[in-house]
């Protein structure tokens, strides 16, 4: 049982030092790699040809004009929702 517990280690500045120095080349890393994988996942596919090329920015314009007619539904809505209503005369 005594051989299950183990010696507390003992801190020293140099220890803290490196395992500081270590840990933030860790995180360093995984910056990079994160930053990579995003850059991957969101940049627009390479084009071989002219045709890609143009059909790519037709769908971005299309992208783009299909979130602005969400945008301004969505806004029209919000407005219509909180607008007073007025009461009715007798």
């Amino acid at each position: 049982m005594n051989e299950l517990q183990q010696q507390p280690t003992k801190y020293t500045l140099e220890l803290i030092h490196q395992l500081r120095t270590t840990k933030k080349n860790e995180i360093a890393e995984s910056k990079k790699r994160m930053q990579l994988y995003t850059q991957d996942l969101f940049s627009p596919q390479k084009s071989t040809n002219k045709i890609d090329n143009f059909m790519q920015h037709i769908n971005s314009g299309i992208s783009v004009y299909d979130g602005l007619m969400t945008g301004m539904k969505i806004v029209k809505r919000i407005r219509k929702f909180f607008q007073r209503r007025k009461p009715a005369k007798a």
